[in-house]
């Protein structure tokens, strides 16, 4: 009997041993460690792929990145350091830039920034309205503030004027000048005055915009008080009667003798030619080839800033540059140009034709 207890606990004592063999043979041979290979910059395919044939299993975590979608940009262990094939490798995939540039909202209506934030993907948040020097409704600051790029999910607050505070019974008028007619009426009537819109033709402003205002702005008005809008039109019915020696355009020019001035001879154009057609018989002139007259340009540039404005002068004696610089925004400019013979001149903003007629 105690040769067989002796053999029994032999067979139990080499089993533990080969068990043991066993499980350091796994644990040391079967999966030896491996050395991780650069995986920034590659697909989340192909890096996953890299692990898997190395015997190594992913995890991989999103974050926010400028670097396109699925794209490693973070990997745990780092490049070079060895895992055995029993552990996990981190990596770190960009979900794509989810952050996108926030417009600037100041200067717009209450409903144009709603608007044009909704059109951008962006989300409303707080609306405050405070009395500022700024017509009423008019959006004065915006948090975050612009330029900025944020997340489509995070909330936009608005700060709108309600105009400047006024006495009781009494508003300031805002200024509406050079604002589109549509939103020169609803600032009106944010500040609680009743728009009167009249169309004058003006085709050196752009149509619709409001070229002038009575009362003007910032005086103090009974509440309810009509304010009087004149809105440029390209409609040449509302024209004033010019003769020949006047064209319409886009710059208005007035031909005019040398040394006259241009908006004296234009007025006195206008009185009839009679006398004057016998008063020019009586003296000689001199051949029309050779006789200068004077273009006197008139043009507003639009309200838009930081645009290259060009204005051209063709005549007899060759081409003239008269201007070539950055116009401001609702710039009103005059410029009196001697030519001989026939003119065309040429007005261009921002490298793109605006304007052209041709004079005699």
């Amino acid at each position: 009997m105690g040769r067989t207890f002796r053999a029994a606990l032999l067979l139990v004592l080499l089993c533990i041993i080969g068990s043991a063999a066993f499980i350091s043979y796994k644990v040391f041979f079967s999966n030896p460690a491996r050395s991780i290979p650069l995986l920034k910059g590659s697909s989340i395919i192909e890096a996953v792929q890299t692990l898997e044939r190395m015997g190594i299993k992913a995890r991989v975590e999103e974050e926010d990145s400028a670097l396109p979608r699925g794209t490693v940009i973070g990997q745990w262990p780092e490049t070079g350091v060895k895992l055995r094939a029993d552990k996990v490798a981190i990596l770190k995939v960009s979900r794509g830039s989810e952050k996108l540039p926030l417009p600037d909202l100041r200067g717009m209506t209450e409903k144009q920034a709603i608007a044009r934030l909704e059109e951008a993907g962006f989300v409303l948040g707080e609306v405050q309205k405070i009395n500022h020097e700024r017509p009423a409704g008019v959006v004065i600051a915006q948090n975050p503030a612009s330029p900025v790029s944020i997340s489509q999910s995070r909330e936009v607050g608005l700060l709108i004027s309600l105009g400047p505070a006024a006495a009781s019974g009494t508003v300031i008028v805002p200024d509406l000048v050079q604002r589109d007619e549509k939103t020169a009426e609803a600032l009106a009537r944010e500040s609680s005055l009743r728009p009167r819109l009249e169309r004058v033709y003006d085709n050196s402003s752009p149509q619709g915009m409001v070229v002038s205002m009575n009362p003007a702005a910032g005086q103090r008005v009974p509440r309810g008080a009509d304010v009087h809008l004149r809105v440029a039109s390209w409609d040449r019915k509302l024209a004033p009667q010019q003769d020949g020696s006047e064209k319409s355009g886009g710059a208005k020019v007035t031909v005019a003798e040398p040394g006259i001035d241009p908006d004296t001879a234009a007025a006195q154009n206008r009185k009839g030619d009679g006398a004057a057609q016998t008063a020019s018989d009586d003296k000689k002139q001199p051949p029309a080839e050779t006789k200068k007259k004077v273009a006197s340009i008139r043009y507003q540039a639009p309200p838009v800033s930081n645009q290259t404005l060009v204005i051209e002068l063709i005549d007899k004696e060759g081409e003239h540059t008269l201007v070539n610089r950055k116009a401001k925004a609702g710039e009103y400019i005059k410029i009196n140009a001697p030519y001989v013979g026939e003119a065309v001149v040429t007005i261009y903003l921002g490298g793109n034709f605006v304007w052209q007629d041709r004079y005699n």
